[in-house]
């Protein structure tokens, strides 16, 4: 049942990631570290995240906008050492607490934007201290918690990059996040055996979810698209809180 729920989870949260560019975190590491009562959740949504990147990125690439991901990659690398941190000085709980208080901010932080109706509205979209800054944030989530991307989708979905735009830039910048977290996780925390094969075990349902997702984002237009995003937001924060 353990394993079911971890490929049932596993494959709605890569169809969503894959249909609107981000939404896998989210939802597998809270489910995982329910399912798991582990922190090596977190690993493991790491080493998956990094295969469907990577994935992603081959399909994406050409409509990513590089001149706003060189800054973003900047700041992921100067927030890296505080996500080593973070991961090393939490235990089980403070990490599942941490994750929930993230989510719900979040959630109402995009909800808010949302009722004013400013999620059109531009923002200094090219400003290279505030792209670094969101830099900074989204790697140290990224490597504390395989989160690098609820601070920079709330960033990116505020700007007037369209639909495939801000996928692409999402996962670009994943793809860079998520093999400096693994490498981090690698050679300065350390990573089980039994991790990598729960990871091996899993991906394929993360990949089936990477084609569904695709196809799904083609009939999402852009109205859609910003409600779903604030949809799992909320919904995942709501699941947190209740499962502490």
């Amino acid at each position: 049942m353990e394993l079911a729920l971890l490929l049932l989870a596993t494959f709605i949260a890569s169809s969503v990631q894959s249909a609107t560019g981000f939404g896998f975190a989210l939802i597998v590491v809270p489910a995982f570290l329910i399912l798991l009562n582990s922190a090596d959740a977190i690993q493991i949504v790491i080493i998956i995240s990094v295969i469907m990147s990577v994935v992603h990125f081959l399909k994406l690439r050409s409509m990513a906008p590089y001149g706003k991901l060189k800054w973003l990659i900047l700041g992921g690398i100067a927030g890296f050492p505080a996500g080593v941190f973070i991961y090393k000085n939490l235990d089980l709980q403070s990490i599942k607490m941490t994750v929930a208080i993230f989510i719900i901010l979040i959630s109402l932080q995009n909800g808010w934007t949302l009722i004013r109706k400013n999620v059109g509205q531009k923002t200094q979209g090219d400003n290279k201290a505030m792209l670094t800054g969101i830099g900074v944030i989204s790697g140290m989530f990224g490597v504390a918690m395989a989160m690098p991307g609820p601070i920079l989708m709330l960033y990116l979905s505020r700007t007037t990059l369209g639909k495939n735009e801000i996928r692409a830039c999402m996962i670009s910048f994943f793809v860079f996040a998520y093999i400096g977290a693994l490498l981090l996780q690698v050679f300065v925390v350390g990573v089980e055996s039994k991790t990598w094969t729960t990871s091996a075990i899993i991906t394929p349902a993360a990949l089936a979810g990477v084609y569904a997702g695709h196809q799904i984002s083609k009939k999402i237009d852009e109205k859609l698209f910003k409600g779903l995003v604030l949809i799992i937001l909320i919904l995942t924060g709501i699941f947190m809180l209740i499962n502490l």
